[in-house]
Formats: structure tokens, sequence, C-alpha cells
């Protein structure tokens, strides 16, 4: 696969996927995915624009993931299954839950007594 500079998140985190399973070609996820078969060749080769957010959700979906997912930093399988979970959420509940989030974490930092301290 010719290697341009890549510098778009989306195609530098495909490209690691596609190296890292010999078994998937660029040509074999863009077929997978619904898309003509030289598409993902023709993204790193710079050739095309940038994947359309509709072409990247179909990839992803080849690949048995969301984007949300695929584009996430989450390492463990909680951090997984909160983006997994989030991404289902529509944004009204999304905007509650991460009001919850902030609060959650601001009381975390306020310096509340640890278990057995402060017993005495």
């Amino acid at each position: 696969m010719a290697d341009k500079r890549i510098t778009e998140p989306f195609l530098l985190k495909l490209k690691a996927v596609i190296d890292a399973d010999p078994s998937l070609t660029a040509a074999g996820l863009s077929v997978k995915a619904g898309l003509g078969n030289s598409a993902i060749r023709a993204w790193f080769a710079g050739t095309n624009q940038s994947p359309r957010i509709e072409s990247a959700r179909r990839v992803c979906e080849a690949l048995g993931t969301t984007l949300e997912e695929f584009l996430s930093d989450a390492q463990t399988e909680e951090e997984q299954q909160i983006v997994r979970l989030v991404s289902q959420l529509p944004e009204d509940l999304r905007r509650q839950l991460l009001g919850y989030g902030e609060a959650l974490v601001a009381t975390s930092h306020t310096g509340s007594p640890k278990s057995g301290e402060g017993d005495q």
C-alpha cells in the first residue's frame, strides 16, 4: 500500500488495522463495506477526499464496530462499552449523561474522607 502522508485520524487508524491483519486488505474491506474495490486505496493514496461519514460508518460496520468505537481511545472493555452505550443515546440523554459524569468527577475530587478516615 502506498504510504503517503496520512494525517486523517480515521485513515491512520484504518491503515494500522489493515496492516496488523494479514487476512485483511483494503480492496476486500472496501467491497465488504459496499464501496468500490479501490475506495480505501484511493483514500490512502490521497487521490480521493477524506471519506464521508457514511462511508466511514460502512467501513466500521464491515469491521464489526461503530465509528464512535473505532475512533475512540477506549482501551479497556469497560471503556469500549461506555463508548458503545453513549453512541446509542439520543442527544438530549447524552447531555444529561455528560452532566452526571461531570458531577461524579467533581465529587470524587472534593477531598471526601477515605474509608477509615474520620471515623474516630
